[in-house]
């Protein structure tokens, strides 16, 4: 009986007992952690074929090996992937010396085996079998079990456990009516883990111990795993004979995958995760426990609401067809897509099942024809940053990984249908399988360039069986035939372009053979300069590094020089110290200057910096030539080849030395290396590293890269610009030469938008123009010049031309910042931690800081560009984000003030294409919450069945909780509010850096440890004190914040709503100690204020107490001091609550101490007789500060916190108001006590307090006799005369506001009356009505500022909780990247309202300010001479607004053509008036025969502007 097969009655009990004991024993050889040592495998002989193969094909996720499955015969075969292509860096790139293999078959077999009809292991291959003998074709009944089964294949990645290799295969057998249709199966037994893995060894020289007969299982569904130990390593791997361990599930199949640790792993070394199987019920999770290499089904997820609610509906219309094909269009290596699309607007959601949770949301608006998307077939593939998607159609939409925004969408003519997408060439190409007209085409897309595409056609290439025959991955492309041949695509292709493209060839370039020096100004030879030509010329220019102080040595090479008559045009190339230029010259003798491009002057064409460290410029490492060679075209710009080279100091190396050492070192190396090279010989790269540079002609004429370098070059020249103090001839050569440059940035930037993203993108040239202080272009390019605007309606607000997309991670192999960077000109704020930008919007913070506002606007420019695009999609902010710390940290408040205040946070359209109420928990949709304010959450996460502890005492309370809903809803008819879904417009904003330690698998075995440490032991931070900048950015804000601006602001309270709760807890805790420690002191103290005897076992009890006690002091008074040592002094003393909670622990444990003197084991305070009375004093105010304290925990209840921030806000406000009294009231104590110090010396009177009376018998209504009683006043007694001492003058002066005024009911003396009368006006009129008035206007604003206060309070609470070391108890949920909240819309409206005068543009008030230069950006006149020519394409909104200025100078012509004839003598004089004024200004060198041609050429404008005027005259029968 097979292990896998159900128990069978008509099995005996023998054979029974014998199955059982042979589980038995192979689940405890699995659970051995002893690796497959013992026992060979037995192999065959090659097996001949007798049915027709049927192939399919699966790559491991790093496209090191694949394996082929031929379904009809059973047969898996692993091979080693030998056209493998990894991604690779342009320094792996360049440092790769293999030699490519032009074979385009992948024939290197690793093993291969049979499989019988249980999916057990039959027999291996000593060599895969090639040959057939006559195949059959299916019969009827094998048709049927095609259509009834189908079979999904995998291979994982290199698993390397403690030296050996491994490598998992699965295969399922699926059955599409059970798994692939609408028989969803909704049971909570999780009966599909009952008896559905089996782990064992198939060692076939072992035999059972009984006789055990196998009945096979025949077709059934089932999914096995299979894993195969491999020798070797890198590309060299072979199959290990030796047993092989697999496992089995007969209750589950369907699409399976290997999922891959990708985050936690270095490159191409990946963790496998888990093992994933889909099918139409949901995601089955087998957990890979690392230790024992095992599967373990521990869990099914579900798909994401939106996907399962399509398969629903799907299923309804399609009862006949299978989900398989939708599951495979949605999956990509370890990501699953789901599309939604609705009101025109596409939103995609890419989830990681490495994670189980949602990585990523684009979205795209479009506008699309019903009828265009009748044929959908969705295709995606995902590389290291970027995600490509289809439709199917012949458009592709590239978006970023990391924000969801979308990159560039391109549509492909050539082709109608997509049928696939992959990477390649490190994620810089695109590969394309398409269709036209029935015939297949291969594309290759270079996405950042404007190379245009070419389709291939590939000889017997099909998409037959698409999705089983091709497999694709990380840049590798794999295609197995009919006969079972596995083939790289990508080769077949380069062998094809091979041959239709011939070899690059420098064979017609030549050598110039005349090189001469350059003349200076005076005539005499330059001996640092030298002219290259074939011919001698004269160079257009001479010095054009104008930062390099004195001499240095140049080299210049006519590239193009023409000369007819008059007219010359000359185009140089020069070398210079760091830089390569190219200089154009147009020049005509017979023409007037102003006529020339340029004035006749020589303009820049092209440069390129090699952007050498500022600190290492010198003559030593100048630009070297190492190679020049040319081929002259006709009537152009020769093509020619420059190869340059420089020495660079080893980035990596660090020095202890001092810098002139290094640099005489470093000097002593470069002439070695040099004699080397002279000599032929290859040196040793020790301290300075040789770089190399080749610029060609390509080079030039290819925009995108001649725009990269001059980017790069406006940042090399910045850096240089603090040479140029006080040469103002060379600051003038300097800013010159900035403009060009500008100028070639700026028009490819307005003809070419889409290209300068790509090009933003792929080399991230807005870092380079932020460095370069190019502050105004940055403004052109994110806006668009909003005086000429980039619409085509001038009377229509500019639209946006996205030019540049926010981008936290580099490139791949790329660091964001090089070694002098940050080395900046008037920046003397020293940080006390390290800071590092990581992207456009951290830098401009970082460089510009300790500035004046105005001259930072480039910040402001970005963080409007940034937070105007975020009400359509939150990606927008993923940079400002990560920035935001920074801008406060560094003062930059009024920007923060106005970012906060923008619409983003308020008015989002983000759920176009989703029902916000598919996406708000149900809990939150209850007639119960029909008033909700607010409420966070997260949606970002797969739900799963996974049966926690919890789930038991969630049935038990489920009866209590209906029953509650039932009389909460009962009879109540108010239907729940409208609810706003909003998403906080910042993401990654609670994520932080902080390194996790890997939660054990076998955590569960912990909890008693951990419940020890979660109670005895405080809590110690996770970081130190100076390694704060490892949390996350919300943290770090809080941190830096000094205003309440940030948390007035509904993203802000959704976010700390949301992190609240866990924080809470903690702190609910910490109040549970103080609670228990109060209440051991007052039960003690009281003990002792009482002192009786008492009992043994009450002795007992107050002894447990007093240790209880001391524990929780400690306990508390080491959190304080972790606290303490964690913030520093100056920020923990400097809230006063902090002072609070070490006085209320350190004073009661005082006053304990002092008491238990009198402790006694026999009777407890018995003993005491009297109680002291500094001790009662001590405990009173021990109770006091308890009290204190105990009040200022109630802060973690909301509804209490509030109420208390009321009373400090307007203690606070009120409080040098307070001050201001308590100084009038100790003035006039002040005088009192001068007067009535001594009322006997001088002697003041008294007034006499004397009463009389008659004492009457009640029965006889007699008068008995007659009484006087005076009173006994001192009034050298502070009791009596309360003036008689300061302190108590002050306390008697401040009872007056209460009207007991002492001192008038007692002396006599006018001056008394007279300071009495002043001090009632002037307190308790004038002052304390103030107060009143005073303190009812704080109260209005307190409701604002106490709400805000509690939320700076959490968000603190939060920040420490953050840092702290937990004990969890199971693992950690990681923090989203998006953080969702409700509110009810007409809160969102009112918010956005009340705030909108100060919503304006963040950068307009300081721009106006600003002493940046805005230089004027316009088409020059040598730009239709210049070497680069735009398309007229790509520039149709300039053409558009030449034809609209036509137009309106034509309608301006016919309103002067109609205007009266008194207006005509008008203008006429007006006209005659500017002749002379222009004509007086004509310089005496000008001829007359200028004049005349300058005549001549009005009167053609003029005839023409006739003939028009009679044009439209005749057209609109206009009468003259």
């Amino acid at each position: 009986m097979s292990l896998t097969e159900p128990f069978n009655g008509n099995v005996n009990y023998q054979e029974r007992l014998s199955n059982e004991f042979r589980n038995i024993r192979n689940r405890l050889s699995f659970l051995s952690p002893k690796d497959d040592t013992s026992d060979k495998l037995s192999s065959s002989e090659n097996d001949p074929i007798t049915i027709k193969e049927r192939y399919q094909i699966a790559i491991s996720q790093d496209g090191k090996f694949a394996v082929t499955f031929d379904s009809a015969n059973l047969r898996i075969r692993v091979l080693e992937n030998t056209d493998y292509r990894q991604f690779r860096t342009k320094k792996q790139i360049n440092a790769t010396s293999k030699q490519i293999q032009n074979d385009e078959e992948i024939n290197r077999t690793i093993t291969s085996f049979k499989l019988n009809e249980n999916l057990d292991i039959d027999k291996f291959y000593k060599e895969y079998p090639q040959k057939r003998n006559e195949p059959q074709e299916y019969d009827n009944a094998e048709d049927y079990m095609d259509k009834r089964f189908r079979w999904s294949l995998d291979i994982s990645n290199v698993q390397v456990y403690d030296g050996k290799c491994f490598i998992f295969v699965a295969v399922s057998r699926i059955d599409v009516f059970e798994d692939m249709r609408g028989t969803k199966n909704n049971d909570t037994k999780f009966d599909y883990k009952k008896s559905t893995i089996k782990k064992r060894y198939e060692r076939m020289s072992e035999d059972p111990p009984f006789s055990v007969p196998v009945f096979p299982m025949g077709n059934r569904r089932g999914t096995a795993v299979y894993r195969l130990k491999l020798i070797g390593e890198n590309e060299n791997y072979a199959y290990k004979e030796c047993p092989v361990t697999y496992f089995y599930s007969g209750n589950v199949s369907g699409i399976c995958k290997f999922v891959q640790d990708l985050d936690n792993t270095e490159q191409n070394s990946y963790t496998l995760k888990r093992f994933i199987v889909l099918n139409f019920n949901g995601i089955y999770n087998f957990e890979y426990d690392v230790d024992y290499r095992s599967l373990d089904l521990t869990e099914r997820f579900n798909y994401p609401k939106s996907f399962e609610d399509e398969l629903e509906h799907w299923h309804n219309l399609n009862l006949k067809d299978d989900c398989m094909d939708k599951l495979l269009a949605c999956l990509y290596n370890q990501y699953f897509l789901v599309e939604q699309y609705k009101n025109n607007v596409q939103t995609l959601e890419v989830y990681d099942f490495a994670e189980m949770k949602l990585k990523t949301t684009p979205k795209r608006v479009e506008k699309k024809d019903k009828h265009v998307r009748r044929f959908n077939c969705n295709t995606f593939a995902i590389g290291k940053l970027q995600l490509c998607f289809t439709r199917g159609l012949s458009s592709i939409k590239l978006y970023f990984m990391e924000n969801g925004l979308e990159v560039v969408s391109k549509k492909f003519d050539e082709i109608d249908k997509i049928y696939s997408l992959e990477f390649i060439d490190s994620d810089e190409k695109l590969f394309i399988i398409g269709e036209k007209k029935e015939q297949v085409k291969l594309m290759i897309w270079d996405i950042y360039t404007t190379a245009k595409p070419e389709p291939v056609i590939l000889d017997n290439f099909s998409i037959v069986e698409f999705n089983d025959r091709l497999a694709r991955t990380s840049g590798n492309i794999l295609q197995v035939d009919d006969v079972g041949r596995v083939t790289s695509v990508l080769k077949k292709i380069e062998n094809k372009l091979k041959q239709n493209q011939p070899e690059e060839t420098y064979e017609n370039f030549k050598i110039y053979t005349d090189k001469t020096l350059a003349d200076k100004p005076d005539g005499k030879k330059d001996g640092n300069h030298t002219l290259h030509s074939e011919k001698i010329f004269k160079p257009i220019v001479v010095d054009k590094e104008p930062w390099v102080i004195g001499e240095y040595k140049r080299d210049s090479y006519c590239l193009y020089q023409y000369k007819d008559g008059t007219k010359s045009e000359t185009l140089q190339l020069i070398v210079g110290r760091s830089t390569v230029q190219i200089w154009h010259q147009i020049q005509d003798d017979s023409k007037n200057k102003n006529d020339l491009p340029n004035m006749g002057g020589p303009f820049l064409e092209y440069i390129w910096a090699n952007g050498i460290p500022i600190n290492q410029e010198r003559e030593a490492t100048r630009l070297r030539i190492g190679e020049f060679k040319y081929k002259p075209i006709d009537g152009s710009l020769n093509d020619f080849y420059l190869k340059v080279y420089w020495y660079e100091r080893v980035s990596n190396k660090k020095y202890g030395k001092n810098e002139e050492i290094i640099i005489e070192e470093e000097d002593k190396e470069i002439e070695r290396m040099e004699i080397n090279r002279n000599e032929g010989v290859e040196g040793e790269e020790r301290i300075i590293e040789k770089k190399e540079k080749v610029i060609q002609r390509k080079d030039i004429i290819e925009k995108v890269s001649a725009v990269r370098r001059a980017c790069r070059s406006l940042e090399h020249l910045n850096k240089r610009r603090s040479f140029l103090k006080t040469n103002y001839v060379k600051i003038h050569q300097y800013e010159e030469m900035i403009m060009y440059i500008k100028h070639i940035v700026w028009r490819f930037a307005k003809h070419k938008p889409e290209e300068f993203k790509l090009l933003d993108i792929r080399h991230n040239v807005m870092k380079n123009l932020i460095l370069g202080d190019c502050s105004y272009l940055i403004k052109l390019i994110l806006f668009g010049d909003k005086k000429k605007g980039d619409s085509n309606d001038e009377n229509e607000d500019e639209k946006f031309i996205i030019r540049h997309i926010p981008r936290s991670v580099s490139w791949p192999g790329k660091t964001f910042i090089k070694d002098d960077d940050l080395r900046f000109e008037n920046n003397n704020l020293e940080d006390h931690e390290r800071i590092n930008p990581e992207n456009d919007m951290e830098l401009a913070i970082y460089r510009y800081k300790g500035r004046e506002l105005k001259d930072t606007v480039v910040v402001a420019y970005l963080l409007e560009y940034y937070s105007c695009h975020a009400t359509e999609y939150a990606g927008w902010m993923s940079t400002v984000s990560k920035a935001l710390p920074l801008l406060f940290k560094y003062n930059y408040d009024d920007y923060a003030r106005k970012l906060f205040r923008k619409e983003c946070f308020a008015n989002q359209d983000y759920f176009s294409a989703q029902d916000p109420y598919n996406i708000i928990p149900k809990e939150y949709q209850t007639k119960r919450n029909h008033n909700i304010k607010f409420r966070a959450f997260r949606i970002d996460k797969l739900q799963s069945d996974e049966y926690q502890w919890y789930n038991g005492i969630g049935k038990l309370v489920e009866p209590f909780i209906k029953t509650f809903k039932f009389f909460e809803d009962f009879d109540n008819d108010i239907e729940k509010s409208p609810l706003a879904l909003r998403v906080v417009p910042l993401p990654e904003f609670t994520i932080n850096r902080i390194p996790q330690k890997t939660v054990d698998q076998n955590f569960r075995k912990k909890i008693i440890l951990n419940a020890l440490l979660f109670i005895f032991i405080p809590r110690l931070y996770k970081i130190g004190r100076n390694e704060k900048n490892l949390l996350s950015p919300f943290s770090r804000v809080v941190r830096y914040e000094n205003n309440d601006d940030m948390y007035d602001n509904p993203a802000t309270e959704a976010v700390i709503d949301f992190r609240w709760q866990k924080a809470r807890n903690f702190f609910f805790f910490l109040f549970l100690r103080f609670l228990i420690f109060a209440s051991c002191f007052i039960c003690v103290s009281w003990e002792y204020l009482l002192h009786r005897n008492i009992s043994e076992r009450y002795r007992n009890f107050l002894v447990a107490l007093i240790v209880i006690l001391y524990y929780l002091a400690i306990y508390l008074l080491v959190t304080e001091l972790i606290q303490l040592y964690y913030h520093g002094p100056r920020k923990y003393f400097g809230d006063i609550f902090n002072s609070f909670d070490i006085f209320s622990i350190a004073l009661p444990v005082v006053v304990m101490s002092i008491m238990l003197q009198y402790f006694q084991f026999s009777n407890g305070f018995g003993s005491v007789i009297i109680v002291d009375t500094g001790l009662m004093v001590g405990i009173s105010f021990s109770i006091f500060f308890l009290w204190i304290e105990f009040v200022l925990y109630l802060r973690l209840l909301s509804k209490i916190a509030i109420y208390i921030y009321y009373v400090i806000y307007i203690i606070k406000n009120i409080f040098p108001f307070l001050l201001f009294m308590f100084i009038v009231i100790i003035a006039f104590a002040h005088t009192m006590f001068i007067l009535l110090k001594d009322p006997n010396n001088p002697k003041i009177n008294i007034k006499s307090d004397s009463s009389t009376g008659n004492v009457i018998n009640p029965v006889t209504n007699e008068n008995l006799y007659n009484i006087q009683l005076d009173a006994s006043f001192d009034p050298t007694d502070r009791n009596d005369n309360p003036f008689s001492s300061f302190p108590t003058s002050i306390m008697a002066a401040y009872f007056w506001m209460n009207g007991d005024m002492v001192q008038r009911d007692h002396f006599d003396f006018w001056v008394i009356d007279l300071f009495t009368l002043i001090a009632s006006i002037f307190i308790v009129l004038v002052l304390q009505n103030m107060l009143i008035a005073f303190m009812g206007g704080v109260y209005e604003r307190a409701e604002t500022k106490g709400r805000q206060a509690l939320l700076r309070f959490r968000a603190n609470q939060i920040v420490d909780y953050e840092a702290l070391h937990h004990i969890h108890f199971w693992p950690p949920e990681p923090e989203p990247k998006y953080i969702y909240y409700i509110g009810q819309s007409k809160n969102f409206q009112e918010w956005y309202h009340k705030r909108k005068d100060d919503q304006g543009e963040i950068y307009k008030d300081f721009e106006e300010k600003s002493t940046i230069a805005q230089h004027t950006f316009k088409d020059v006149d040598y730009d239709d001479d210049s070497i680069w020519k735009f398309d007229n394409d790509n520039s149709s909104n300039i053409n558009d607004k030449k034809k609209e200025e036509s137009i309106r100078v034509r309608s301006s012509i016919i309103e002067t053509s109609n205007i009266n004839d008194k207006k005509k003598e008008d203008f006429i004089k007006g006209r005659s008036s500017i002749i002379e004024k222009h004509t007086s200004s004509i310089p005496e060198g000008f001829s007359q025969e200028m004049i005349i041609q300058e005549i001549n050429e009005i009167k053609k404008l003029r005839d023409n502007m006739t003939l028009f005027i009679d044009e439209l005259r005749a057209k609109f029968n206009i009468q003259e």
